[in-house]
């Protein structure tokens, strides 16, 4: 079991790509949220949607270095079509977040512009020799917006929201393409983890203005000149060096595996899930970058259908309300899931049907994050099919191996970067279609119209690798993470535990997949008799791994409120989603050593409040 981890470490440790951050007391994540130099300035990595990665900084620096002008501050995207929408997001959000803290000024045309950066070795026989170096050959691009310095946290608004930025994988390929085109006169250094980076300002290595393809593109290139035979790839579970080669062939294989279409001979390498959806196939699964990402094009694909609203049902996570609310015309949030929601909801599609203006679909999570609620999916179905809706459901807290909810809607999101990986080393969504659903076949030309293959080969290698024992590990979690919560449920010390098993449980048992295997999911909320401080106590001594994320093969927990919702407390303890709640998503640890952590965890809360 992890001990805990030092302020501002990777979580996992020791882990360049790790997607979470050592935040191991509460006060910790409150100063975080405030900005405290003595949390920020400890910080390597974090959450790679709200923490810019190191590699991706550097990168960002050299671009400027080329390109900027002065105060003029930059964001990089993997493809021009991501950039653009950054640049009309600005141009959108600007006026309307003019009355907010920091104030914007209104950007005039043409003051936000693109460049292209292009990564491409100068001596192509050196790059031969190195093994990332002479991978592509065709050079690779990347976009950057240049934007006044005070539009900035617009540009990050993006970034957080819609996960389009580029990977830190991708960013050091960069960097280490500058550094090769650097020293291939004087020494060509074979390629590894820990040789990538270089300095971040000398202006080598790239241009701009030329016909360079979007990233995608090279998967493409290398799929064709490479081949595949599938025992080439399959490494052992713990292996490192997977060749990014055949990231387009993983790409393939990871659609399979999710839309349960694996062959015989792959089902060697890992056990997959049937979904029960008659005529699903691997065409109908979308990768995307990361899981907001999944989220995000979905939305897009609706939006390029219809433009019109949307209605969140449940309380999500956060930033799935922002795209809702931010790109498009808006949505309806019934932040509560469940009683007199549906009611509303209900009036909600009958009053825009009457006024010929159709709700365009219904986001619902199931179950929800943080609060583990489960909505009603029979009853969503029925009323997106009376009002001809679409029905769009995250799958990521129950995760499809527990549940099954691709049977009821028309698209289902999911963040691969949780259970589905598990080593919280690498960043995926998913998107599928449910070709029997009415909106099948537009949905699929609207994806057409909006998706781009932009995962990069080596976080496609990462995660198929990862995902491989999936089936075997969520069973293991299912088992430890009841165990842990009935735990918490017994004490005294306990207000309330959030679990699937507690919550809107008839719901979930809707869902829940017939299989001896599926269970409830590793996660779990709870909030204690004594408030704040005794979440204060508990969180504090509790041993194992603390910061954002969740469905990691470790135990790793948050003040999810605290970090989520900072800045809007209030607001969301109006549906239920208190400053004082721990989440806690549970591991692969032997089951003695959790139960054994938790309850000295409970030991150390005061018998009375603070």
């Amino acid at each position: 079991m992890y001990s805990q981890v030092p302020l501002g470490e990777c979580v996992p440790v020791s882990t360049r790509y790790a997607v979470s951050v050592s935040l191991p007391t509460w006060q910790d994540n409150v100063d975080y949220e405030l900005g405290a130099p003595r949390v920020l300035e400890r910080m390597v990595s974090g959450y790679p949607r709200f923490f810019i990665a190191k590699p991706i900084q550097a990168l960002v620096e050299l671009v400027k270095d080329r390109f900027a002008l002065p105060n003029e501050a930059a964001m990089v995207f993997p493809s021009p079509a991501c950039a653009e929408r950054c640049i009309a997001f600005i141009y959108d959000q600007a006026p309307k977040q003019r009355s907010a803290e920091p104030t914007y000024e209104l950007p005039a045309r043409g003051q936000l512009r693109v460049v292209q950066y292009v990564a491409e070795p100068v001596d192509k026989r050196a790059a031969a020799l190195d093994t990332i170096g002479g991978l592509f050959e065709s050079p690779i691009a990347i976009y950057c917006v240049l934007l006044p310095e005070d539009l900035f946290p617009l540009a990050k608004q993006y970034w957080q929201h819609t996960g389009s930025g580029i990977s830190a994988r991708l960013a050091d390929y960069c960097l280490h393409i500058a550094r090769v085109n650097e020293e291939c006169e004087r020494e060509v250094r074979p390629y590894s983890p820990a040789s990538r980076g270089g300095s971040a300002r000398r202006k080598i290595g790239y241009q701009a203005g030329s016909s360079i393809p979007p990233v995608q593109k090279a998967d493409e290139a290398r799929s064709h000149e490479t081949g595949f035979e599938a025992d080439a790839y399959m490494e052992e579970r713990f292996g490192r060096n997977c060749d990014p080669r055949h990231a387009a062939e993983m790409k393939a294989v990871l659609r399979r595996r999710i839309a349960g279409a694996l062959s015989a001979e792959e089902q060697k390498q890992g056990a997959q899930v049937e979904r029960g959806v008659a005529g699903l196939t691997s065409d109908d699964v979308y990768l995307v970058s990361t899981g907001m990402g999944a989220v995000y094009y979905a939305h897009l694909a609706l939006l390029g259908m219809s433009g019109r609203k949307s209605v969140c049902f449940g309380f999500p996570y956060t930033d799935t309300l922002k795209i809702l609310e931010k790109f498009g015309p808006g949505a309806y949030f019934l932040g509560q899931g469940e009683g007199s929601d549906y009611d509303e909801l209900e009036r909600i599609l009958e009053r825009h049907a009457e006024s010929q203006d159709p709700i365009q679909a219904i986001f619902a999570e199931c179950p929800s994050n943080p609060l583990l609620k489960t909505a009603d999916l029979s009853r969503l179905r029925a009323l997106a099919d009376r009002y001809a809706v679409a029905l769009v459901v995250d799958e990521t807290i129950g995760s499809f191996a527990n549940v099954d909810v691709l049977s009821w809607a028309d698209v289902v999101v999911s963040s691969l970067t949780k259970v589905f990986s598990g080593d919280s080393n690498v960043m995926g969504g998913s998107i599928v279609l449910n070709p029997n659903r009415p909106h099948y076949q537009p949905l699929r030309a609207a994806m057409s119209a909006v998706f781009e293959d932009l995962m990069w080969c080596e976080d496609a290698v990462f995660l198929e690798r990862n995902s491989r024992d999936f089936m075997k590990r969520v069973p293991r979690i299912n088992r430890n993470a009841l165990a842990v919560a009935e735990l918490l449920k017994a004490s005294t010390k306990v207000a309330q535990v959030r679990y699937p098993k507690f919550t809107t449980a008839e719901n979930y048992a809707r869902i829940m997949r017939s299989t001896s295997e599926a269970g409830y999911g590793g996660l779990l909320s709870v909030e204690f008799v004594g408030g704040e401080g005794a979440s204060r106590a508990f969180y504090d001594s509790l041993a194992c791994c603390k910061g954002p994320s969740l469905g990691t093969n470790f135990t790793l927990a948050s003040p999810y409120t605290i970090l989520a919702h900072f800045t809007e407390l209030e607001w969301a303890a109006k549906y239920g989603v208190h400053a004082d709640l721990v989440r806690v998503s549970i591991g692969l640890e032997p089951l003695d050593e959790l139960l054994a952590m938790f309850q000295a965890a409970l030991d150390a809360i005061p018998t009375t409040p603070r």
